[in-house]
């Protein structure tokens, strides 16, 4: 499953996150505010993809450390 970078966008399975690099990750729970894709870069994007990666952080500022919970749900609302 994956979780998805609420700062550039950028999918990451969530094995890669918790266990190979997950010092490389900036987050909160199941929220990635900031990944090797956009670290050190300005992102542009446009207004539906920003609308889009808010949603992704309102669901999983809500469901916290539940990351199974949370990639469920990013599949379940076609949000990746």
């Amino acid at each position: 499953m994956d979780l998805v970078c609420t700062r550039c966008g950028e999918p990451w399975h969530m094995d890669h996150v918790l266990h190979d690099e997950p010092e490389e990750f900036e987050r909160q729970g199941g929220v990635i505010l900031r990944c090797p894709c956009c670290s050190r870069k300005t992102v542009k994007l446009s207004d539906e993809e920003r609308r889009r990666l808010n949603t992704i952080q309102a669901i999983g500022e809500v469901l916290g450390d539940d990351l199974d919970g949370f990639a469920a749900a990013l599949e379940d609302f076609d949000l990746l």
